[in-house]
């Protein structure tokens, strides 16, 4: 866990934790409560690099195989009158 917090640190991994900073002091000096757990968890994420900003974690996977189990398609020409 130490070393999530320590290593891979890029730009969008600071501005979210700077957010998150930023979101946590408006929601302590506002007294708002519900924000302020909703800023703890933004501020959660970038430190554990948790969450689908974290090295793409969102992005779809490509499972195609080889190419060998493709169905042949089979084309039937329209003609107009």
């Amino acid at each position: 866990m130490i070393q999530n917090i320590t290593t891979n640190w890029n730009i969008f991994r600071i501005l979210r934790l700077a957010l998150g900073l930023f979101l946590m002091t408006e929601a302590i000096r506002t007294g708002n409560w519900f924000m302020t757990v909703f800023a703890a968890a933004m501020i959660i994420m970038p430190l554990l690099n948790i969450g689908c900003c974290a090295g793409g974690n969102c992005a779809v996977t490509d499972n195609k195989s080889s190419g060998s189990d493709t169905d042949e398609v089979e084309f039937e020409e329209v003609q107009s009158k």
